[in-house]
């Protein structure tokens, strides 16, 4: 006759250590994508557009434009006449992404402009946010 050994109950520290070590490593992921996204030292209300293509070309460095003027060009404030030496390695191939504030007059984008087609940029993309309809 085989006798089994008794079972011994199955300790619960083997059942939350695999969830222990998920929730860590979602921990670890969401603090750096955190610190990633960079986002401009004032705060911006992006103009709306009905335009339902998602931009799917997010970089890393962005200018913004707050609607007095100032601006951010990779999440630290720059002065415009420093905005030329900031981009004069930027790669021709790439066009700039710019967020700008729903409140700034188009007068004074036209004049930023100006001063990237001088800094020798080439293309922009204008970042909106997406309007209900």
């Amino acid at each position: 006759m085989i006798v089994a050994p008794p079972k011994r109950p199955r300790s619960t520290e083997e059942n939350v250590l695999p969830l222990i070590n998920i929730v860590f490593l979602l921990l670890i992921f969401f603090m750096l994508a955190g610190v990633l996204a960079q986002n401009p030292p004032f705060e911006l209300t992006p103009p709306a557009t009905a335009d339902t293509e998602q931009s799917t070309q997010l970089e890393n460095q962005v200018l913004a434009v707050a609607a007095d003027g100032r601006l951010a060009f990779g999440g630290k404030p720059i002065e415009r006449e420093a905005l030329p030496d900031a981009l004069a390695d930027w790669p021709d191939d790439k066009p700039l992404q710019i967020r700008a504030d729903g409140g700034l007059k188009a007068d004074a984008l036209s004049g930023l402009f100006a001063t990237l087609r001088s800094a020798g940029i080439a293309e922009v993309n204008l970042l909106t946010q997406h309007k209900d309809p």
